[in-house]
Order: C-alpha cells, then sequence, then structure tokens
C-alpha cells in the first residue's frame, strides 16, 4: 500500500451512533490525564487534550477516571479525574468545550471499580467476581519494567450481588452525569484484571448464581449498564464497551468467548466495541513492543465477524500497517494510546500523507513507569508531554525541585544491574 493509499483509508470518516468522526484513528484512554489532587480537571488537563484535538484526532476516550466511589477508594493510582460526584460536572464541561472546538467527539472511559488490581483497606477488601489474585510473572512486565519475582496482588474477595447491583447503579449514574456535562458518548471498560472484566471468563468467574455460569450470565452486568443508559440517556448518546480480545492464558478465554460477550452486549445499546489485548498476567500483550499482533493473531477478524458495529483495534503505530489493517476489514478505526503522547499531531500528519515527520513512540514505556511511581506522565520523545498548559512559561517551583528526584528514581529502577541486586536480596529475605 502506498502512503497516498494509506492516507486515504486514515481520512475517511466513520459512523458512530449518531457521530461522525473526521477520520479513522482515535485517541485510546490512558492515565494521564493531570488531574487535581481533588479529582477534578486542571488547566493542564484541558490543555493536554485540546493539543490532540486541534492535532486532528477523530475522536477522544479519556481514560484514568473514577466512575464509582469505590473505584476512587481503591485506585492505585492517583490524583484522577473523579467522574463518580456531581462536584465536578462544570469543570468537565470545560474539558468537553475546549475539544469540542475542534469538532472533536469527546468519550468517557467508566469503570466500576479495579477488581483483583485495587488497592485493599481495613475493612473494604478488593472484590471480584470470584474470589482470586493475580500474579505477574517477571517476564510479563512490558518493555522497561523490571520487576524481579514478578508482582503478586493480595487476594480479592467475592462480590455480592448487592455490591454488583450498586456497580450498575453508579455507572449508569456516571453515564448520566458526563452527559449533562456535555461529554458526547461514555466506554463501559471490562478489560485487563479489572473488576467488570472478571465476569467475563470461566476462568475468573466460577459463580453459580446469575451472574456466572453460562455467557448470558456472565454478561449480565455489562448488559445490565448498558441497557440502562440507553434507556435513560437517549439514543443519540454514544455507548462503546471496552473488552479484552484475547487474555491469552493457558486456561483463560480466546476471542470467540470474548466475542459471544460483546455480541450479547452489542443487543443492549452498543455503538462500538473498543478491543484489548491481554490482561495483567499477561502484561506484555497489553503494551506491545511491536505492531499488529491484535490483527496477525486473528483475534479481531472474530470480532468484525460476531459485531455489527465498528469494532476499534489497537497496537498499530504504523500508519501504513494501520491503514492495511482498515482497507483488509480487521477494523473500522485505530485506537492510538502511546503513539498519541509522543506526537499530539499524528493524526493530521496521518491523513495528510507526511509519514516521514511523525514523531514514533519508543515504546520503552517511561511514561507508563512514570505513572505508576505515581509522577507526572511525561514522554522521551515529547518534551511538550505533560507541559502543554504551560504554554511557553518555565516549570513551577516544585517541579524544579521534584524533577531530578524522579529522573533519579526512574534511572535506579530502570537499572538491569540494581534491580538484580535488589531481586537477590529480596529473595534472600524470603
Amino acid at each position: 500500500m502506498s502512503p497516498e493509499q494509506a492516507a486515504e483509508v486514515l481520512g475517511k470518516p466513520l459512523q458512530i451512533g449518531h457521530l461522525t468522526l473526521a477520520n479513522r484513528l482515535v485517541m485510546g484512554p490512558m492515565a494521564v490525564t493531570a488531574a487535581e489532587k481533588n479529582g477534578a480537571p486542571s488547566e493542564q488537563t484541558i490543555a493536554m487534550f485540546e493539543a490532540r484535538a486541534r492535532g486532528g484526532v477523530g475522536m477522544i476516550i479519556v481514560g484514568g477516571a473514577f466512575s464509582t466511589t469505590r473505584a476512587f477508594d481503591e485506585s492505585p493510582f492517583k490524583p484522577c479525574l473523579r467522574m463518580d460526584i456531581d462536584d465536578f460536572v462544570p469543570e468537565f464541561r470545560r474539558v468537553a468545550d475546549a475539544v469540542h472546538a475542534y469538532k472533536v467527539p469527546i468519550i468517557a472511559e467508566i469503570m466500576p471499580g479495579f477488581g483483583r488490581m485495587g488497592s485493599p483497606a481495613p475493612g473494604r477488601p478488593n472484590i471480584t467476581a470470584s474470589e482470586g489474585r493475580v500474579v505477574i510473572p517477571q517476564e510479563q512486565f512490558p518493555d522497561g519494567f523490571i520487576v524481579p519475582g514478578g508482582s503478586t496482588t493480595p487476594v480479592a474477595q467475592e462480590a455480592t450481588i448487592a455490591q454488583i447491583e450498586e456497580a450498575e447503579r453508579d455507572l449508569v449514574a456516571c453515564a448520566l452525569r458526563m452527559q449533562r456535562a456535555g461529554w458526547d458518548g461514555v466506554e463501559v471498560a471490562a478489560h485487563m484484571s479489572y473488576f467488570a472484566a472478571s465476569f467475563l471468563s470461566p476462568r475468573s468467574n466460577r459463580r453459580t448464581d446469575r451472574y456466572g455460569g453460562s455467557a448470558e450470565n456472565r454478561a449480565r452486568m455489562l448488559v445490565n449498564i448498558v441497557r440502562e443508559t440507553r434507556e435513560k440517556a437517549g439514543a443519540d448518546f454514544v455507548i462503546g464497551l471496552r473488552i479484552t480480545a484475547n487474555d491469552y492464558m493457558p486456561d483463560g478465554q480466546g476471542p470467540e468467548g470474548f466475542a459471544e460477550i460483546a455480541k450479547l452486549v452489542e443487543a443492549a445499546g452498543l455503538d462500538y466495541v473498543a478491543l484489548s489485548t491481554g490482561c495483567y498476567e499477561t502484561m506484555r500483550e497489553s503494551a506491545p513492543s511491536v505492531d499488529g499482533a491484535l490483527v496477525d493473531s486473528g483475534d479481531a477478524d472474530v470480532f468484525k465477524q460476531a459485531l455489527s458495529v465498528p469494532v476499534l483495534i489497537q497496537g498499530l503505530h504504523d500508519p501504513i500497517r494501520a491503514a492495511r489493517a482498515l482497507a483488509e476489514g480487521h477494523g473500522d478505526a485505530v485506537m492510538l494510546a502511546r503513539q498519541m503522547l509522543a506526537d499530539p499531531d499524528y493524526p493530521a500528519k496521518a491523513v495528510a500523507g507526511r509519514f516521514d515527520t511523525i514523531v514514533r513512540c519508543t515504546r520503552g514505556n517511561e511514561c507508563m513507569r512514570r505513572m505508576v511511581f505515581q509522577m507526572p506522565v511525561r514522554c522521551t520523545v515529547n518534551p511538550q508531554m505533560g507541559r502543554e498548559a504551560r504554554r511557553g512559561k518555565g516549570a513551577p517551583l516544585d517541579r524544579i525541585v521534584k524533577a531530578p528526584i524522579e529522573r533519579a528514581v526512574l534511572a535506579l529502577t530502570g537499572s538491569p544491574k540494581v534491580m538484580g541486586l535488589a531481586g537477590k536480596f529480596i529473595k534472600k529475605a524470603s
């Protein structure tokens, strides 16, 4: 495929519900929102998303947000946006207005909780579909992460029916709240090893009640959320679903099983389905170091054949590969996450065929490492990332003080030699 042909494919409009996207490039959800400590959108939140809208992206999906009070309480990452309370509706409207100024729709990714990946507290254990924990082998961490011995989460308890129903109500309320804030829709998150995702596979859902067993039962929570949101928000509010395409676990579920769930949820009123890959036990699949795994594996095709709504695919940074995947029918739009941090103008450059001017993401994952360490997210190839709101002004005093410390922490924890010694010490101590 020539660059001219690729640009033409990427530049085609796409209909999602009542929305017409200007092109086939979507900014995927990431916890890079730079929220205020209280969870309100900050000036940096607005400036960061405004820069991506100005860069010509077809649609923005905003992640890194709390949709329920439980999610806020148990989150391992803070600060994040608080969509679970009414306090910040005016501020969220400012975010929407900034993005809409460039005729770009904005979608809120909403999730009921972190499930087995949450941070428990006395009297507030993590909850999941069925009791269990997540064990992440050392070799499954993405490039740039060195975690000697891997990581194991605390055991999460099986959620009660009352807790599941509360999560359903809270997510519907969150969706309606974001509609009042002027956002164009929501994306229900059921991916990785988070709470909603734990219901989808028999591997993590061993329940014998109405939320376990058959595919219909395992899809029930998502179906209830989507159906009630559709009834209350109306036909002109976009509802998407982010779902695992394949968990890549030996005893897990493949694309056919997840697509069966997606089809059941689609019937409740979905406008699109966005595919995610892997789970926390197979993290390397979720943050791939090369292009095309979701397409090359055939996993995306299973969803395209099962669903009638648009399917959004990930893991394609190269514009020619992305265009080829769309032209061959593997998906309807391409989601870009880390690449949109590296170059906010990627969409405009891609649809104009100026591929040689794109600043490429190195996939070194310093952005993700900074997030894990609760540091402001930055990008090694885009010095403006995380600093958009400064608009040419110098760094504030607190950043002048903290930045060298952060660089030292990143250097030490990114050193195979240092982390190897740490691993030996941990092993000896245990």
